[in-house]
């Protein structure tokens, strides 16, 4: 649910006129409104997360050991059926869109490319976070983890395709640092796909902090853009009440303008 808060910030980049780029790149919960924000269905989008966004999360699930985040809802429901993504705008869409996947095989980054209607298994997968679902979704018969474990901010692949001018959406502060995972918990969270556990425990995080620190000090001749949180969000993973949803995504919005206007 802190993707509440990068929904405002999209918000914000589409009532601003910021909408067209030649690449997005996006993982998680981030691949979900970044799908409806190259489409050009960003209105639809943040129905969802004002009106559906809150009946994702079971938490009553967890004393029956079932899965607390309910992805078939969102995706099969939600993002097929009650606010239905268009792939033909997808594919009509100037912008090249990769929603970034890890596989499960190899514990490495796979990023995407949104053509056709396996967006929608895509997304199922970049969604699945360890512990709160399976963990996992196929893709054409091959099994993804979130996108986030592999390559949790994929700028370095941003510069690799030739990216210069580059916006990037975080749902944490800048000065915030990953920690590794117990590596006991990574299989828990992964017990088919050991390496993919390896990396959630000790990789991610050093995948995430070297990404921040790219940021920073960024190639000669790349510009990059970062919003982020600049006050606590009102909202953690699993948050259920619609009002504080709201809140944060009206707190991405706002942030983002404060931001926008100290870049000048």
């Amino acid at each position: 649910m802190r993707g509440a808060w990068a929904a405002g910030v999209l918000a914000f980049l589409h009532e601003t006129g910021q909408r067209q780029y030649d690449l997005v790149y996006a993982a998680s919960s981030g691949a979900c409104s970044a799908a409806y924000f190259v489409a050009g269905l960003w209105e639809p989008g943040l129905t969802i997360w004002r009106e559906m966004a809150s009946k994702v999360v079971r938490r009553t699930n967890f004393l029956h050991r079932k899965p607390i985040i309910d992805l078939a809802y969102l995706v099969d429901h939600v993002i097929r059926k009650h606010v239905p993504l268009s792939v033909e705008a997808l594919q009509k869409a100037p912008t090249r869109f990769f929603i970034v996947l890890t596989d499960c095989h190899t514990g490495g980054p796979v990023y995407f490319h949104v053509r056709d209607d396996r967006v929608f298994d895509a997304l199922r997968a970049t969604s699945s976070l360890a512990l709160a679902t399976r963990g996992y979704h196929f893709v054409d018969g091959h099994p993804y983890a979130d996108g986030g474990v592999a390559d949790p901010i994929p700028v370095r692949r941003a510069i690799a395709d030739g990216a210069t001018d580059i916006t990037v959406v975080l749902t944490h502060k800048l000065t915030f640092r990953l920690k590794p995972i117990p590596r006991w918990l990574g299989k828990v969270a992964y017990p088919e796909y050991p390496k993919v556990a390896r990396v959630w425990a000790a990789r991610q995080n050093v995948h995430y902090n070297d990404a921040v620190e790219l940021m920073k000090h960024p190639p000669t001749g790349v510009r990059i853009k970062v919003f982020s949180p600049l006050r606590r969000l009102p909202v953690g993973s699993f948050t259920i009440e619609p009002k504080r949803i709201a809140a944060a995504m009206l707190l991405g919005h706002d942030e983002a303008l404060e931001q926008a206007k100290r870049k000048g």
